[in-house]
């Protein structure tokens, strides 16, 4: 029928029919006019766990998640709280779209980082080390560690709202995925892709272990630095170059008769094989081949032509070559045939047999004193200068300045599985979001690297690797992956020829199992194959029950940082066993940053901790939290200086629906998040208007006598609807199909900002603003019945709150449960209120009514403007109906857009027209609206006429 919103099918402010039961749990409704977040989130957690909300429902129609494993260290940061509030998002909308959720949480053992605070604490209370007390014996004190703290960052994660499976929650060293990483390496192992060898590592002194390069610290400095490091009482300086002079043995007529060597490391002139020059640097043409007396060891040492190596543009054009202690030299040697000289040793003190005597056992620092006293001595020290650029590479988990090492290791061969894992994602079996990281995936999947898995640590996946030997030594050594010793004995005889199988009968066997453990990405590495892929964890996700899956999770949610350290590597272990991907779809947040752009750091400052912000803190308990951290008195004196200034007041208590609210709205910005505390402001204002919002409402409903929860939208007689309840179910349709694809298309901060824009802008600026007449006792002005716009606006809250559940679970559970709910026995909760495919179209409504949209629209813009014109010149705009308080209303037709086929584009006059006869219809509104004042309505092209 024309003129009519057709809204069989629209039950808003109406629920589906449940069953109802005598309330197990009650809801914990709480009453108090104020928006307070601490109360509004006090206790829904605890509801919706003893409901087991959290939980699948069934096996089918599954969406899965594994949520990325915080160190069992940590506390939660804002980069965690990024990720928490996407996944939940994520995950609650999803159960409200009918789909058994399985969010499956769980932390990481964190090998090095809780080996290093076991260490100190065991220090700190007994002087005793590690080494003190053994392996065995340190472990246990590890796991006492563990039992006592390791829930710190699991309540901090309820605290946020996150509706994670926690009967499925695991810890990396659980006896279950413990097995799973023993088998994986094992099978790896057997398959030829694990192999021991020598390498360049990254070597940190302190903890005496290999670290990834995700635990590297890139520090870039311009000049003279001074640094405290540990092993060194004093500051050590870096960001100089030391220049030495070489003296030319049997130098060529004409040629240099010494050449000089800048080095930001003197103290490795003691493992110095050779110095290289550029082949097309004429300045040494004629000295390739000859060889120069090293200052320090008093030897000579070639030089060489290194093209690669060497840039003549840089520096003085030669460069000393020390393979042992940095990779571009080791490089150098490999491709030259020069050996490789050790200089340090795991503690970083100068081995025993140094060449040059009374460094064997001094610290490089030490060293690098001495060097530099022993070469002026002998007058080969030229003078140091600050360098225009370098970088100091540190551990950042002690602070410790890396020690380039050569050192055995094991090694996973990724070219087979990377190749694998990169057509995945060139074919959209693994979909990255945002799309232009395939580039990124591609180049470094096509140029990867072999994995070195080992360090050197006692906390972690002990490798299941053991060396085999037999007396005598006529039957070599072998290394073997198993279970056991008893298993690599007979692996071990197993790989023996039938001589060797008689003689090694009568020998005695010696089986010693390494003392490395795993690197902890490779242990997280398999986590989808433990958390999804039951009952035989390692066997293709086919060949089971759950047969034909895509992958074996539905989206993984993480940080575009570690893409390749954690993403990468699920995709090629998980799929190397399960034969599926394991996750179809991964979204990557950029890095959350400070307003200014800048690095969260402690010396700056403006690390913001999510549970301040949630909780509230004042400026004394922030400045205790910076004195708790490991800096430096500069350091610490800078960043409380910075801290003062930037949050002179502490924070207030903000609560974590704002805090995730922001988070989500700020992914919008894909390259990095500027986050801003007044942007959390914001998000809590918007938090208090919809409190506010709601308590209007519901006054006027409870005046009117009706019941909330049993207001129903597609029961209002259509004809007595107005104009601006045809508007606002209009845009309430419009909002709903935009939020839903956002949604669906995981654009959350389109979704998030839709919402918010439809509550602030068409539901409260322009419709509650257009229905205050009625509301107030003024029917006959606008021309609608109060009990219609009480109704319109029940069924708009619902929606709204509904809406929002994903992005603020705790203060739209509060409302909606206020709101909605029928009786004292109704215990739904809103995230079990289900989107129907009914609801999702919403409103379909008639031409005619599309013209009394165009129209109420501007009829809604006009009272937001005088009503902005009434707070700028109250005085003029409150005098009557004269002339000088006539105000005349430019209404302007915005152009349409063409569609596909061309047609729709442009506004002709008689569509002008008819918009304006329309909106004249509603001028006795909008003169209510400006009380006294005389409206005239005319369209942009009579109004330079008229």
């Amino acid at each position: 029928m024309a003129g009519q919103i057709m809204l069989q099918s629209l039950r808003v402010a109406n629920r589906s029919p449940i069953k109802t039961c005598v309330r197990a749990y009650a809801a914990p409704v709480h009453k108090f006019e104020k928006y307070e977040p601490k109360v509004v989130e006090s206790d829904w957690y605890a509801w919706w766990q003893k409901r087991g909300l959290f939980a699948p429902k069934r096996t089918d129609n599954m969406f899965t998640m594994l949520l990325p494993p915080p160190n069992v260290t940590g506390v939660l940061h804002i980069g965690h709280a990024l990720t928490l509030s996407i996944q939940d998002a994520i995950a609650r909308w999803n159960r409200m779209h009918g789909r058994s959720v399985n969010w499956v949480p769980g932390t990481d053992h964190a090998g090095i980082s809780m080996q290093s605070v076991v260490e100190k604490k065991l220090k700190r209370e007994t002087g005793q080390t590690r080494h003190d007390l053994g392996r065995e014996a340190f472990v246990d004190e590890v796991w006492k560690w563990k039992q006592q703290h390791g829930d710190r960052i699991k309540q901090q994660t309820t605290r946020i709202g996150a509706s994670l499976n926690w009967a499925e929650e695991y810890f990396t060293m659980d006896p279950q995925h413990s097995q799973v990483v023993r088998d994986a390496f094992i099978r790896l192992y057997d398959d030829g892709l694990v192999y021991r060898t020598t390498k360049m590592v990254n070597w940190s002194c302190a903890l005496q272990s290999v670290i990834s390069d995700i635990e590297v610290d890139k520090l870039p400095t311009e000049g003279q630095l001074m640094l405290k490091v540990p092993g060194s009482k004093s500051r050590v300086e870096f960001g100089v170059l030391h220049s030495v002079e070489f003296q030319v043995v049997d130098p060529p007529a004409g040629g240099p008769l010494s050449v000089c060597v800048e080095t930001t490391r003197p103290e490795t002139m003691l493992g110095d094989v050779a110095l290289a020059i550029n082949s097309g640097d004429a300045r040494y043409k004629d000295l390739e081949g000859r060889t120069v007396m090293h200052p320090l060891l008093q030897k000579e040492i070639p030089i060489v032509c290194d093209d690669k190596l060497v840039d003549p543009e840089f520096g003085t054009g030669v460069v000393k070559i020390t393979p042992a202690h940095d990779e571009n030299d080791y490089a150098c040697a490999q491709r030259l045939g020069l050996p490789a000289v050790q200089v340090f040793g795991p503690d970083g003190a100068v081995v025993q047999d140094a060449a040059v005597v009374g460094f064997a056992g001094i610290s490089r620092w030490q060293a690098r004193q001495k060097v530099i006293t022993l070469l002026t001595d002998s007058g080969a020290y030229m003078g140091k200068r600050d360098a225009e650029q370098s970088v100091i590479s540190r551990c950042s988990r002690s602070g410790d300045v890396i020690e380039p090492m050569l050192m055995p290791q094991w090694y996973v061969r990724c070219s087979e599985l990377a190749q694998r894992a990169n057509n995945l994602v060139q074919e959209k079996a693994i979909e990255l979001i945002p799309d232009r990281q395939r580039a990124v995936w591609n180049s470094w999947m096509s140029g990867i690297d072999d994995w070195c898995v080992s360090r050197q640590l006692w906390w972690g996946h002990r490798i299941p690797v053991y060396r085999v030997s037999w007396d005598g030594g006529e039957i070599g050594d072998m290394w073997v992956a198993a279970e056991s010793e008893q298993q690599a004995q007979l692996k071990a005889v197993g790989k023996l020829g039938s001589e060797d199988k008689a003689l090694a009968a009568n020998l005695q066997c010696t089986i010693i199992q390494d003392e490395d453990v795993l690197d902890t990405w490779f242990s997280s590495g398999l986590l989808p194959l433990t958390a999804f892929n039951q009952p035989s964890v390692l066997a293709p996700a086919r060949d089971m029950n759950a047969t034909n899956q895509p992958s074996l999770s539905s989206v993984l949610e993480t940080g575009q940082d570690i893409l390749f350290f954690w993403v990468a590597r699920m995709a090629m272990l998980c799929t190397y066993f399960a034969k599926v991907p394991p996750f179809s779809t991964v979204l990557l947040h950029p890095m959350v940053r400070d307003a200014q752009g800048r690095k969260m750091s402690k010396s700056l400052g403006n690390i913001i901790d999510p549970m301040d912000i949630i909780n509230g803190a004042e400026l004394s308990q922030l400045q205790k939290t910076l004195q708790n951290g490991h800096m430096t008195e500069q350091e610490l004196d800078k960043g409380m200086r910075e801290l003062k200034k930037l949050y002179p007041n502490g924070f207030q208590s903000f609560g974590a629906d704002a805090l995730r609210f922001t988070l989500l709205v700020y992914t919008q910005q894909t390259q990095q998040i500027n986050m801003s505390l007044d942007t959390i402001r914001a998000s809590y204002h918007f938090c208090n208007k919809l409190w506010n919002t709601f308590r209007f409402i519901h006054m006027h409903a409870a005046n009117l006598g009706l019941d909330a929860g049993q207001a129903c939208i597609a029961d209002i007689d259509q004809n007595q609807m107005s104009v601006f309840d045809r508007a606002l179910l209009s845009r309430l349709h419009a909002m709903l199909e935009t939020y839903h694809q956002a949604m669906s298309t995981y654009r959350l901060a389109v979704a998030a900002e839709t919402v918010r824009e439809f509550v602030q802008r068409d539901l409260c600026d322009r419709y509650i603003e257009a229905c205050k007449p009625a509301l107030y006792g003024n029917c006959n002005v606008t021309n609608q019945d109060p009990h219609v716009a009480v109704k319109v606006l029940l069924g708009a809250l619902d929606i709204v709150l509904r809406s929002l559940h994903p992005f603020m679970p705790f203060l739209s559970e509060e409302l909606w449960q206020q709101h909605a709910r029928k009786d004292a026995s109704d215990e739904l909760s809103i995230m079990e209120r289900e989107w129907s495919s009914a609801e999702s179209k919403a409103i379909a409504h008639d031409s005619r009514s599309e013209e009394e949209n165009d129209a109420s629209i501007l009829v809604f813009g006009a009272v937001s403007g005088i009503r902005s014109l009434k707070q700028q010149h109250p005085t003029r705009l409150q005098a009557g109906t004269g002339s000088a308080a006539r105000l005349t209303i430019v209404v302007t037709v915005p152009e349409r857009a063409a569609d596909a086929g061309g047609r729709g584009a442009g506004v002709d006059r008689a569509t002008a027209e008819r918009v304006r006869e329309i909106a004249t219809k509603h001028e006795a509104c909008i003169a209510l609206m400006s009380k006294e004042l005389a409206i005239r309505i005319c369209t942009a092209s009579d109004s330079d006429s008229s």
